[in-house]
């Protein structure tokens, strides 16, 4: 394959008569493969010379992929200067990790909104497909890619891209896990980025700094050149070429890191080539032929952490208000302890995917609580994050008795944490969505089998006013009010998965958690989807807000693991408030902070405004739910991409409120040509999806289309506006819907375009 260098530079663009050597724009690399395929790595501000260059040399559509590793600015903003995007030929496919709490589209666009840009994403005229990476591996056409998670201050991914028996590994935006000299590395973060590299073909690496300014940018994110190079050397790299050069480095600096790069190959007994990447080099990889081993998960699929549970073993206040500030942003579940044997008596009823704990406790050490920790939990492999006192030596990355998943030195970057804990996560509890505890209630008789529902207990009234008068909420009451509130009360034991509230169902009982977890999830209105709205443990209630407003329950709740519940009557709940303003206020600001939590989750999937179809993440989410029955049940799907012919100009011709009325009767005429079954959504600002389940091919499909344009045209009569509205649908068709959204798309969107320059149908 062939690369070439586009844009060199790290953090800012640095143009100049000192910087010319190696080059002043900011991260871009070119690879074309033998068969044509192109591949663009990062788009920083040397992306617009890439534009200009296509532009000038290739005739005909653009197909494009562009692989973004982590939207920090210096990645993507040249992306609104890169031309081909404005070309209505171009299908332009954006691969990507998603940032904090924002989508790869979000993020593109925000750097293009009117205050900062006169062109928004939405009025590109290509058409552009966004693909979130997790971490594992994906196909374009012949060529295989895996990626992995680096270790940067944001959500970031490494590609290793293997084509006709060549690899090239890009590493952007990468730091140390521990600053082990080589050749031996002995975080466990350090070997798996070196299994990564393995043996390709060329790497280029983040080599920002020389040693000496590493030892000030700990936590920044970026590598130093001896690392680098020790790396390559064990992962038996052919060729490296450093990359992401600091914005202080002039071309002078460059050259001496590079040399002394070389020195230390030398000094190695190394044969391999190290250079420094520079601006409008290209160079031919010719690979060793080896086949790529494939991984274990496909980097397609999308891995949810929010709800999952981190516990906290620290007695320092510092570190738990800094891991405070940033995990409960990704809708994780925060719970800390301040010593080993706290977390021992804790850990089986919080059931956590994820410990942090620190290297000293006032108990012991904490290494030596990770193993009785995992074996009270019946999971060895759960992932623990270790809080060092330094970087210094590595004896303190194992030891005798346990072995940590991760180590982090203090004092820490929160979101340098962030992305550990986000990537640790992914890997665990994503893959297959939280784990979910087996055990069940026990039978009464232990010749039947486990029951399969709730089992009500007789609740020993004078230890409960003891136990639940030291629950948070219900520490204001008296003992007399206690007695009062449980007087009526049962205890329920729920095994697993077990629906102990329907959304719908009035409710008459208030449910105090007792021991276990259940989760929130709520149905978006007149769709299939149901939102994650977050989980429950011990001390805490759930169903009053039905009690309150006296309204069915909004939401379902169910049970992740076996779980007690204090089921408390309707009547004794709200006599509880009366007679105490401290419950009611404590309960009050529970309930304020749950609502704002879900209003924030369900307004991602509100309702476009303009035409009351869902947006393209509510399709997203629908179509996974609605296909994976269609798979099940054997049926096929049709997919329909509609895109309105000539909006922007009926907009400056009509106006708007004109615009606006062609929306919306295309939007009534899917809906009216489909079943209420079918999915129809407003993809984008003038693009629809119809998804029709279980529906045929060919046939099937002229006869939708038919209908559509012949409600099109009814609906313009009907409406009265001062033209016809077109449109040009993309049909694909599928009797194996795969599991996103993403090739039907492209699908339809390629027969979208066959047919732009021919007959509308």
């Amino acid at each position: 394959m062939d690369v070439r260098f586009w844009g060199t530079r790290g953090s800012i663009p640095t143009p100049g008569q000192s910087t010319a050597g190696f080059g002043g724009n900011t991260s871009c690399t070119e690879i074309l493969t033998d068969d044509g395929t192109q591949i663009v790595l990062d788009s920083g501000t040397g992306i617009r010379a890439l534009g200009m260059e296509m532009l000038r040399s290739r005739t005909g559509p653009h197909r494009i992929h562009l692989l973004i590793g982590h939207t920090h600015w210096d990645h993507i903003q040249g992306f609104p200067f890169f031309t081909p995007a404005f070309l209505p030929g171009t299908e332009l496919n954006i691969y990507g990790s998603s940032g904090f709490q924002r989508s790869l589209e979000d993020s593109l666009s925000g750097q293009m909104q009117y205050s900062y840009f006169p062109v928004k994403l939405t009025d590109l005229a290509s058409r552009i497909h966004y693909t979130e990476l997790e971490e594992g591996f994906f196909r374009i056409g012949d060529v295989f890619i895996e990626t992995q998670y680096l270790n940067h201050t944001a959500p970031t991914v490494g590609f290793r891209i293997t084509s006709d028996g060549t690899t090239v590994a890009y590493i952007a935006d990468h730091e140390p896990f521990w600053n082990s000299p080589g050749p031996v590395f002995h975080h466990p973060g350090d070997q798996r980025h070196i299994e990564f590299l393995k043996n390709c073909d060329l790497l280029v690496h983040d080599a920002q700094y020389t040693n000496d300014e590493y030892r000030t940018k700990l936590g920044w994110g970026h590598s130093p050149i001896d690392y680098v190079v020790d790396i390559a050397l064990a992962a038996g790299v052919s060729r490296l070429a450093l990359y992401h050069h600091d914005p202080m480095h002039e071309d002078d600096a460059i050259g001496r890191m590079q040399e002394y790069a070389r020195q230390r190959v030398a000094a190695a007994g190394s044969n391999m080539e190290v250079f420094a990447a520079a601006e409008g080099v290209s160079l031919r990889v010719a690979g060793k032929g080896l086949t790529p081993t494939l991984p274990e998960a496909s980097a397609l699929d999308r891995r949810p952490i929010s709800g999952g549970r981190v516990l906290i073993v620290t007695d320092k206040h510092a570190d738990v208000s800094a891991i405070e500030s940033v995990l409960p942003d990704d809708g994780l579940q925060l719970t800390s302890v301040t010593s080993g044997s706290s977390a021992l008596e804790r850990v089986a009823t919080l059931s956590p995917d994820l410990l942090i704990i620190n290297a000293m406790l006032p108990d012991g050490e904490g290494a030596s609580f990770i193993q009785p920790l995992r074996a009270a939990l019946g999971k060895p492999e759960l992932p623990v994050l270790l809080l060092t006192e330094g970087r210094d030596g590595t004896e303190s990355l194992y030891s005798a008795e346990s072995i940590a998943t991760d180590y982090l030195a203090k004092p820490f970057s929160p979101p340098m944490l962030r992305t550990r804990v986000r990537a640790w996560l992914a890997r665990t509890i994503g893959a297959n969505g939280l784990q979910i505890e087996t055990a069940v209630a026990p039978a009464t008789d232990p010749q039947k089998p486990p029951s399969t529902g709730p089992i009500e207990m007789e609740v020993a009234r004078t230890s409960y006013i003891e136990n639940i008068g030291a629950i948070p909420l219900l520490r204001p009451l008296t003992a007399e009010q206690l007695h009062r509130l449980v007087s009526q009360s049962v205890e329920r034991v729920y095994p697993p998965g077990e629906l102990i509230i329907r959304q719908g169902e009035s409710g008459d009982a208030v449910y105090l958690i007792l021991g276990g977890r259940v989760r929130i999830v709520e149905p978006v209105p007149d769709s299939p989807v149901e939102v994650f709205l977050g989980e429950l443990g011990e001390g805490e209630v759930f169903g009053e807000l039905g009690i309150l407003r006296e309204r069915p329950r909004s939401a379902t709740v169910m049970t992740l693991e076996r779980t007690t519940c204090l089921r408390i009557p309707e009547e004794d709940f709200v006599a509880a408030l009366q007679d105490s303003a401290e419950l009611s206020m404590g309960l009050l600001r529970i309930l304020a902070g749950r609502l704002y939590d879900a209003d924030r989750l369900l307004a991602r999937y509100a309702p476009d405004p303009l035409t009351g179809l869902p947006g393209r993440r509510a399709f997203n989410e629908m179509y996974r739910r609605l296909t994976a029955g269609i798979r099940r049940r054997n049926k096929s799907v049709l997919l329909l991409a509609v895109d309105v012919v000539n909006l922007r100009e009926i907009n400056d011709r009509f106006g708007y409120a004109v615009g606006d009325d062609v929306l919306r009767t295309v939007a009534d005429a899917l809906s009216d040509s489909s079943r209420t079954t079918d999915l129809i959504c407003r993809y984008g600002g003038d693009e629809f999806a119809a998804l029709l389940l279980e529906a045929g091919g060919n046939n099937d499909a002229d006869i939708i289309v038919s209908r559509v344009q012949q409600k099109l045209n009814a609906l313009a009569v009907h409406r009265g506006l001062p033209l016809a509205v077109e449109c040009i649908i993309g049909i694909t068709h599928s009797n194996n819907p795969p599991e996103t959204a993403d090739e039907l798309l492209r699908l339809a969107d390629q027969d979208m375009h066959t047919k732009r320059f021919g007959q509308i149908r």
